[in-house]
């Protein structure tokens, strides 16, 4: 991670995953108007609330 210069207190992250799933956020974001990144801040932020855990398994 690393400091935003955008703003105080933020931090960056990067993440690599898979161009399949890439695209997917990418179409649902554009279909809210949403940039990647905001779309994804959503998703995550709801998650977080809502206090689910993820159940991690083998594929």
């Amino acid at each position: 991670m690393s400091t935003n210069p955008i703003g105080k207190g933020t931090k960056t992250i990067g993440i690599n995953m898979s161009g399949e799933m890439a695209g997917e956020l990418t179409d649902r974001a554009e279909s809210m108007h949403l940039s990647v990144s905001k779309y994804c801040k959503i998703i995550l932020q709801q998650w977080v609330e809502s206090g689910n855990k993820l159940n991690l398994t083998e594929r």
